[in-house]
């Protein structure tokens, strides 16, 4: 299992000398995950990011991800209010239970930067896929989560975030893969 998260991490690692983008790195006690965001599109009503990820547990489980999301600012009346649209597929190893499961998820996400403040935020963000574009042993799949952040340099950024990945098995069961408080740390290049 972990030469899988090392292929995972060296394709992440080579795709970030191929273009610009961003990488995001967070860590808790029982999880690492690392997500490589590229831009693909920009208007003067906000941009299109493409990413791929991967994050690794304590319990030898792994998940991977990749998606696409639309993201610009709210309007003139919301300064400072960023909502995004997108989706996201994923790819879960829950190893300790010998459990697989692939969902497609529709999601969103609000980053709020207070206008006095611009190296501050607060994000929330959620992905859910239902039962008709959840595929393998689950019949629900969904995450959720927000941060705080600081923008120490124009380029990077610290955050403590929270985070809750969970899988409804089939029959009735609820896996979660991870719930609780992590520290990342953005970059942008």
């Amino acid at each position: 299992m972990k030469l899988h998260v090392a292929t995972v991490a060296l394709l992440v690692a080579a795709s970030t000398a191929v273009t610009a983008g961003e990488l995001d790195i967070s860590l808790s006690n029982d999880t690492a995950q690392v997500r490589y965001y590229a831009p693909m599109s920009h208007s003067k009503y906000g941009h299109t990011d493409f990413d791929i990820g991967a994050l690794y547990t304590e319990n030898d489980d792994l998940m991977a991800s990749a998606g696409m999301m639309m993201s610009g600012e709210a309007g003139s009346r919301a300064p400072g209010v960023h909502l995004g649209v997108g989706f996201r597929g994923y790819g879960v190893s829950f190893d300790n239970i010998n459990k697989d499961v692939l969902a497609l998820t529709l999601g969103g996400e609000v980053l709020v930067v207070p206008p006095s403040e611009r190296r501050l935020g607060i994000a929330f963000y959620g992905n859910f896929a239902p039962d008709i574009t959840t595929f393998g042993d689950a019949s629900q799949f969904s995450e959720i989560g927000g941060r705080v952040q600081y923008e120490v340099l124009p380029e990077a950024a610290v955050y403590v975030g929270f985070r809750q990945i969970k899988a409804d098995l089939d029959p009735g069961a609820t896996v979660t893969l991870d719930k609780g408080l992590h520290v990342g740390l953005r970059m942008k290049f």
